[in-house]
């Protein structure tokens, strides 16, 4: 019995003793109050006492964990692998002389380098280029996509690729901002896609993320997020996927020999946890072929195992392997994966000063390595087709409330009838000790660990169902 299977095994440790949050966890937030993201906390951690999927307080509440921190959380708390690579003495030496990655590596650099080329870099990958988060890694993947398209472009009107041989007037109007590019990215309504102001001009969720701050200019898109179950909107589904495309192929014709990038989430997260059908995406994909745009596909918070496949895109079915896949979250670190034609090879064209925190790497390669030890993109294959069956059988019980139940792995999400109901939901769960989330307008989301096992799917379901059946009073 591996280690995982021992924890689903023990008896639960879930309890609710306090008001939340309780008096020591408020004690503690009134002293963080300089914190500007204070308003937000919710909870504050014992990490001694938090194991597996179970989230212990401070004030000895103990939480069924099915947020994992928006997805950050890939293990569990206190996993052993991650333990004894935190404990070690190549961590600490790593982490007490950071280099500048690009210039000065370490031999441990090449193993987390040669894994990802030779096991878990997505299929057709030929480079792999790393930042500390997600959205920065989505920012670097958007830079490599204008970067090649301008390149492409100069070389077609018969100019030099490399900008340091254009004249140098041309230089210094690039340096002075007066002579910008034209080019543009097309992203897609309800997507999200980071913080930093490039992603945010391709991010379309929610007006709090953009209101206020310079956007770029770039065409959107329509996401045909599918209705579920999907037999049951099987029609409907395929005019939304239509209509999207031939939209799609309108804006494409409008900015022809502008378009360097289409950015596409395989599942819309943040955005309500929206999905499209394989043929959406391998047509989007054709789209951008044929346009000569980089076709990039955000893998932030779907990749690294959640949806029962190390990347959720080879649920795909794609006939060729993406240019660009961007990663983060799971991976402790950012970055993006670059197909060989997608390789940025100038000296100083791609370049940050850390370009790969050697901490972070350790801890990513011991959890995919975990991973696979574990056999855990089965146990998410599984059990959270088990847990959607589940979820489907709340909303058969709960029509008036539960709605869509919808995900793959344990990417999951349903709906509830309104903003409020929802967050009146979640509260209620978190009171008996099951902390979940919440995503778009009325969606709950659910983030399990991957080590989750069903004995935790049946306690939190057994506590949603009681919620459900409380608010129907």
């Amino acid at each position: 019995m591996d280690s995982t299977e021992e924890r689903a095994n023990a008896a639960s440790p879930r309890q609710v003793v306090t008001d939340l949050p309780g008096p020591k966890a408020r004690a503690l937030m009134a002293r963080g109050t300089f914190d500007m993201q204070s308003r937000y906390r919710a909870v504050v951690m014992d990490e001694e006492r938090s194991q597996g999927c179970w989230l212990a307080d401070v004030d000895g509440n103990v939480f069924l964990d099915l947020f994992a921190n928006f997805a950050l959380g890939a293990l569990g708390y206190n996993h052993p692998a991650l333990l004894e690579v935190a404990r070690s003495h190549a961590f600490a030496a790593a982490a007490a002389n950071p280099t500048s990655t690009p210039f000065i590596a370490t031999p441990a650099w090449f193993d987390f380098i040669q894994a990802m080329e030779q096991q878990y870099a997505p299929r057709g990958m030929g480079r792999i280029f790393c930042v500390d988060a997600g959205g920065e890694g989505v920012e670097a993947a958007l830079k490599a996509a204008f970067i090649q398209h301008g390149e492409r472009q100069r070389v077609a009107a018969g100019r030099p690729a490399n900008p340091l041989l254009l004249p140098d007037e041309e230089q210094q109007a690039i340096l002075q901002g007066t002579r910008r590019s034209d080019a543009v990215v097309v992203s897609f309504s309800g997507a999200f896609h980071g913080r930093g102001l490039g992603p945010l001009s391709a991010t379309h969720s929610k007006v709090i993320h953009k209101a206020d701050l310079p956007s770029f200019p770039w065409p959107v898109a329509p996401f045909p997020a599918n209705r579920f179950p999907r037999e049951r909107h099987e029609e409907h589904n395929l005019r939304l996927e239509a209509e999207a495309l031939a939209e799609l192929s309108r804006i494409l014709d409008q900015h022809a020999g502008k378009v360097a990038a289409i950015l596409v989430e395989p599942v819309q997260s943040e955005g309500g946890d929206r999905h499209a059908s394989p043929a959406f995406f391998q047509r989007v994909q054709a789209l951008a072929a044929e346009a000569g745009a980089a076709f990039i596909l955000d893998e932030v918070q779907t990749g690294m195992g959640i949806t029962g496949t190390l990347w959720a895109h080879e649920q795909l079915a794609l006939p060729r392997p993406p240019d660009l896949v961007c990663f983060g979250k799971k991976m402790q670190m950012g970055g993006f994966f670059a197909a060989p034609a997608h390789d940025i090879s100038q000296f100083g064209r791609m370049y940050q000063t850390r370009n790969g925190d050697r901490t972070r790497a350790a801890l990513a390669l011991a959890t995919l390595r975990t991973i696979d030890a574990e056999n855990l993109l089965t146990n998410v294959t599984e059990t959270g087709a088990y847990f959607l069956a589940q979820l489907q059988g709340l909303a058969e019980r709960y029509p008036d409330l539960v709605t869509e139940p919808r995900g793959r792995g344990f990417l999951l999400a349903f709906d509830l009838p309104t903003p409020a109901t929802r967050d009146d939901f979640l509260a209620r769960c978190q009171r008996q000790g099951v902390f979940a989330t919440y995503t778009g307008t009325r969606s709950v989301r659910l983030r399990p660990h991957l080590i989750t096992r069903q004995a935790e799917v049946d306690e939190a379901v057994s506590i949603f169902d009681a919620t459900l059946r409380e608010m129907t009073r």
